[in-house]
């Protein structure tokens, strides 16, 4: 199977029934031909960089779905006869997904926690850990230090091979 993404361009005329509507409509085209769908996201209204059915902003849809190359070629051939599509535009983003290892992968927490235990997440990183190897850490100045000092440890070193200098 493939992984696909439809973008479709909705008149902004829709109502928000009519719209949800539509993404069942062709959820369920996706589920009748053996796909499977990752997401569907609405992403609202958006100014067209040209008018398309004399219309200068139309309702974005975004379809995120697997399936195989018949599949396809029906979405966008209902996206063409559909009154409410002003544009799609789909593309083909893997070759072969296996989509049990997909979904396992999604369930998954996008972001490890960093802390396990209350006290870990207290403890304050070490100099080792803040700092790049080969760079020495530049500490910020602290309350009693005077501006001189601060300044110095901010300003580039000035080189005695320069000319004029």
């Amino acid at each position: 199977m493939r992984r696909y993404e439809s973008v479709v361009i909705l008149d902004p005329d829709m109502t928000d029934d009519d719209i949800r509507g539509f993404t069942e409509k062709f959820s369920g085209l996706i589920k009748t031909k053996g796909g499977e769908i990752i997401k569907i996201e609405d992403w609202g209204f958006k100014r067209l960089a040209y008018s398309v059915k004399r219309r200068d902003r139309g309702r974005y849809i975004l379809f995120d779905f697997v399936g195989l190359p018949s599949l396809m070629g029906e979405m966008e051939r209902q996206f063409k006869i559909s009154d409410e599509v002003m544009k799609f535009l789909s593309v083909k983003v893997e070759d072969e997904v296996d989509l049990e290892a997909f979904t396992a992968a999604s369930k998954k927490p996008a972001v490890e926690p960093l802390a396990t235990t209350p006290t870990e997440a207290a403890e304050p990183a070490t100099e080792s850990e803040t700092t790049v190897p080969g760079e020495e850490a530049v500490q910020p100045p602290q309350e009693g230090d005077s501006v001189e000092m601060a300044e110095a440890a901010t300003a580039p070193e000035k080189s005695s091979d320069a000319p004029g200098a």
